[in-house]
């Protein structure tokens, strides 16, 4: 089999950074407070979303022991260069989903929302989207009750 090349993997991370990324949340199932149900590879939406928010930062990272950006598979730093690893951080507002318990993630690329929303917004309930776009990423490791009185921030980065 070809081997893929760096080069043409800095080039996919490329085509997706250069597309609206959004960060859908929904309450998914309640039976899997029990026992988290394994993502599957071939989702197209949530269980159960109930809005979705502009990504607030995406960039470029290089892998770094002693990077500021932490994650499970280890720490990054950003580049100035595209590099093969896409950072995507998604910061969602104090009222979005206020009280909500939030058991599935996903990262949407090609989001569009409807036409007559107010510029600068960017959050979106499921009935101000027209076209979900396609599902980049599925999380559902997360189990938590939305607070108001907390801002929570996500941070993935994509290998490619």
């Amino acid at each position: 089999m070809p081997a893929r090349q760096l080069d043409g993997r800095i080039a996919q991370a490329e085509l997706i950074a250069a597309q609206p990324i959004m960060l859908a949340w929904g309450t998914g199932a309640d039976e899997w407070d029990d026992a988290p149900e394994p993502e599957p590879t071939d989702n197209i939406a949530l269980v159960a979303e109930v809005g979705r928010r502009l990504a607030t930062q995406v960039g470029y990272v290089l892998a770094d022991p002693a990077g500021a950006i932490e994650t499970p598979q280890g720490n990054y730093t950003l580049s100035a260069t595209p590099t093969r690893n896409l950072y995507v951080r998604v910061t969602f507002g104090f009222e979005e989903a206020a009280d909500l318990r939030i058991r599935e993630l996903a990262l949407f690329i090609g989001t569009v929302v409807m036409e007559g929303l107010p510029d600068g917004q960017r959050y979106f309930t499921p009935d101000q989207i027209s076209d979900p776009g396609r599902c980049l990423l599925l999380d559902r490791s997360q189990n938590f009750l939305r607070n108001g009185s907390v801002r929570p921030a996500f941070e993935y980065v994509i290998p490619f």
